[in-house]
């Protein structure tokens, strides 16, 4: 196992990758965009205001969201490369690519350090409001990859901690920050023996674990419900717990309303803590 900068990966044309679909931000920008003709159409039939007002507020969310688009059509639009001795797993996101370049953000693992892999259908449980403001929960489903590590992965573990302390600490006197941070966190290790990829990219993950049959044991498919509603039951340590989960999961705003709800913190209270509780959960690994 060996930790790189993205700068030292080779790229071959042979080598198989997995990326975040282009066609499916185009496609999605486009829809948007003949939403907002469609609005201003409405608009000067109808001789109304509301029409425009609708336009320019899908254009300015077009605008929020223009550089996750354009990410998707860089040279760094990758999760995993696939080569002939192993995998290139880059575990920072594609939307956080204008971070430091002398970062450590991606692992090279030989086939012979992966014990096997799996493909799990997640189903997660996360707190809620409904429209009365009521406690509610919702759902949310994912394709996750697991890879069973036989190597060392403590410096991956480090070098993971690292990246999620630039995305999500508050920023600290003589430290420097990225000032736009997305999180997204495609890769974690809640192990040392388990790397978990998040598969939201193409090909799909059938198609990767099919190819991965060659070099190692492929577990039938499995699905998993995970619960990250945090209530009064549970212990501090537990709620803790989860609440790191919440964040690790790209939930960072739900654990921040749940620590308000749970400790009668204000905002900047709630997120000081949620900062500062990620901060020594790294600092541990």
């Amino acid at each position: 196992m060996q930790l790189l900068r993205l700068s030292e990966v080779p790229l071959r044309d042979q080598d198989r990758s997995f990326g975040y679909s282009r066609a499916r931000a185009l496609g999605g920008a486009s829809l948007v965009l003949c939403a907002a003709a469609l609005a201003i159409y409405l608009g000067n039939v109808t001789l109304s205001w509301l029409g425009y007002f609708i336009a320019g507020v899908i254009v300015i969310g077009l605008l929020l969201y223009h550089k996750a688009i354009i990410a998707r059509f860089q040279s760094t639009n990758w999760l995993v490369r696939m080569t002939g001795d192993g995998l290139f797993i880059k575990f920072r996101s594609y939307l956080n690519a204008h971070f430091a370049a002398d970062d450590h953000v991606v692992v090279f693992i030989p086939y012979s350090e992966i014990a096997t892999a799996k493909l799990i259908h997640e189903v997660q449980r996360v707190a809620d409001r409904d429209e009365d403001n009521r406690p509610t929960e919702t759902t949310r489903k994912r394709r996750v990859v697991e890879l069973e590590l036989n190597g060392d992965s403590r410096q991956l573990a480090i070098a993971i901690a690292s990246e999620q302390d630039t995305v999500l600490a508050k920023t600290r006197i003589g430290a420097e920050r990225p000032s736009t941070r997305y999180h997204h966190f495609p890769v974690r290790l809640p192990t040392m023996k388990r790397l978990m990829i998040e598969w939201g990219v193409v090909p799909a993950a059938d198609v990767f674990l099919d190819a991965l049959t060659r070099h190692t044991l492929v577990r039938p498919a499995e699905s998993a419900t995970k619960d990250l509603t945090v209530n009064d039951t549970l212990t501090r340590e537990d709620q803790e717990n989860r609440l790191l989960e919440l964040v690790e999961s790209g939930q960072k705003l739900v654990a921040i309303a749940e620590a308000r709800r749970l400790y009668a913190y204000n905002l900047t209270e709630a997120q000081s803590f949620i900062e500062e509780l990620l901060h020594k959960n790294n600092a541990r690994k």
